[in-house]
């Protein structure tokens, strides 16, 4: 066997090895989509001397002083990346509930939230994502007749991780916030300045996330990407109910979800709830990844396993929904 032959047949071999391996890790089939009552649509806003992306779901018969519901993405992902994540699921909820469902685009893939070590350009330039959150508050209760009191945000990921900035520095201005896999910062990579006060939150992580883990500490991209510690789930959740004024011993704990095949994986429910005080949740996706359970979409394997049985945005919803305003607690 010649030489050009041999490393040719080496090049083929690593070929295959490397197409097995994306295949296995990384590739993931795109989800089919839904028959919906409306299309899509793409606009910008500017802000800052910036041009901004988003896209946004309005129903065909939607109903007056809607509920709106904003979607973030992940670290280096895009619009039609968390449409994708979440099975288009947001969109089939928001038919079925009436709601508008919006999509922005983070700057260059990337939102700046709370976490001092974080390095990405959204934070690096600084940019005011909680400013155009409150933009487009204002622009769909103007052009479209939401009702800016029944704002809401979920985020995946970094996305999440600016809903938990929200919920620290502005928590007036969302109805609630959801994020998943997402935990909140510790106090030396916290780079906020909590207002003290309360607003419904969702905390839904899965136990074996490879980026952000579960019972705390460092996150990081597979071992690049340094973004600093954060607390556990618990803790995080049980920092917003602390927030609410709740006493320790309020939580009550249940099954959400379990899989009668594999008694490995199912879903726990931590949750403060009561009479004029702002609802903690924290749903504990045992045996999940770095990503948002739902059974329509299986995520890359390098993001940790799905669980298809457990429907995510139908509790994300379910816990929006269920939200009124609650007074301001000293």
């Amino acid at each position: 066997m010649t030489t050009t032959r041999k490393v040719l047949i080496s090049l083929l071999l690593l070929a295959t090895l490397a197409a097995g391996l994306y295949a296995y890790f990384l590739y993931a089939p795109k989800p089919t989509q839904p028959a919906l009552s409306a299309t899509l649509q793409h606009e910008r806003i500017e802000l800052g001397g910036l041009q901004r992306d988003y896209a946004f779901y309005a129903p065909k018969n939607l109903p007056a002083n809607a509920p709106l519901v904003f979607v973030l993405h992940g670290s280096l992902q895009t619009i039609d990346d968390i449409r994708t994540f979440s099975a288009y699921a947001f969109e089939r909820l928001a038919d079925h509930h009436g709601f508008i469902v919006v999509y922005p685009q983070g700057f260059e893939k990337n939102w700046n939230d709370c976490r001092r070590t974080a390095d990405y350009p959204a934070r690096a330039q600084n940019i005011d994502d909680k400013g155009l959150i409150t933009a487009l508050i204002q622009r769909f209760a103007r052009q479209h007749g939401t009702d800016p009191q029944r704002a809401f945000l979920t985020g995946y990921s970094n996305g999440g991780q600016l809903g938990l900035r929200i919920a620290l520095e502005n928590p007036a201005l969302l109805a609630g916030v959801a994020a998943f896999a997402a935990n909140l910062p510790t106090d030396d990579n916290l780079a906020c300045t909590p207002s003290g006060q309360a607003v419904p939150v969702l905390l839904m992580n899965g136990t074996r996330d490879p980026i952000n883990p579960y019972n705390g500490g460092v996150v990081t991209l597979f071992g690049f990407g340094n973004r600093g510690t954060v607390r556990s789930a618990y803790e995080s959740a049980l920092y917003f109910a602390n927030l609410a004024g709740y006493p320790r011993d309020a939580v009550r704990s249940s099954t959400a979800w379990n899989d009668p095949n594999d008694p490995a994986q199912r879903v726990s429910l931590d949750q403060w709830q009561a009479d004029g005080r702002a609802e903690i949740a924290l749903y504990g996706v045992i045996g999940g990844g770095h990503l948002l359970p739902q059974g329509d979409f299986r995520a890359p394997r390098l993001l940790g396993p799905t669980l298809s049985g457990f429907d995510g945005p139908r509790a994300i919803w379910d816990f929006f929904a269920r939200q009124q305003p609650v007074p301001a607690r000293p």
